[in-house]
């Protein structure tokens, strides 16, 4: 009868036991630097933000205690301190946080760079493109921002019409150029980007 090897490979029902439920040291590893990317993103914001979010308590105290050191050396400590704190508690929900956070961030950013362009185009549009400019504007606001006919107004919260936006347009680039403080440049801008988010 022939020898049996001494080494074969394991029946796929054999290796289904408790190695595959054990993660491997490479995905350990990969899991602790995600959880140290996601506690120094936590020491990224301010204090006031830390205290909105929903944290563990000994996660927001040591966030604070964080934010008051000073030292290099001392934050490098309360750092790995907030990473053994991190490994103790579940990460999705404070995850689900910081990118619902990211994404509410990019989203206002987004709504800044647009109410800069339009006012740029407004106030270097040639003076018959003016009107026209204007009015695609006022089309392109949010369907929730644009008046209905028979809706009530609060005081004070008028939606801008066109012959409005025009004549803060015209004042914008009467100031631009005349070199003087820009009041009615960030009038305009203040109200497009009101127009574009309401």
């Amino acid at each position: 009868m022939p020898r049996k090897n001494q080494y074969q490979w394991k029946s796929s029902d054999e290796a289904d036991g408790f190695d595959s439920l054990t993660p491997s040291r490479s995905e350990k590893k990969r899991q602790s630097i995600a959880l140290q990317n996601m506690g120094e993103e936590l020491t990224r914001l301010g204090p006031q933000e830390v205290k909105s979010l929903d944290l563990p308590a000994d996660l927001k105290e040591a966030l604070t205690l964080y934010s008051r050191i000073g030292d290099h050396e001392g934050r490098r400590r309360q750092m790995q301190f907030i990473g053994r704190v991190m490994r103790e508690i579940d990460p999705a929900p404070i995850r689900a946080m910081l990118d619902a956070r990211r994404e509410v961030s990019a989203a206002a950013t987004a709504a800044l760079h647009k109410a800069e362009q339009w006012r740029d185009r407004l106030l270097s549009a040639d003076e018959e493109e003016l009107t026209d400019l204007v009015e695609t504007l006022l089309a392109t606001r949010p369907k929730a921002a644009q008046p209905a006919e028979d809706a009530p107004v609060a005081a004070g919260e008028k939606p801008l019409e066109a012959g409005e936006l025009r004549t803060m347009a015209l004042a914008a680039r009467k100031e631009a150029a005349g070199n003087s403080a820009p009041h009615a440049r960030r009038a305009l801008f203040r109200a497009i980007h009101k127009m574009l988010t309401d």
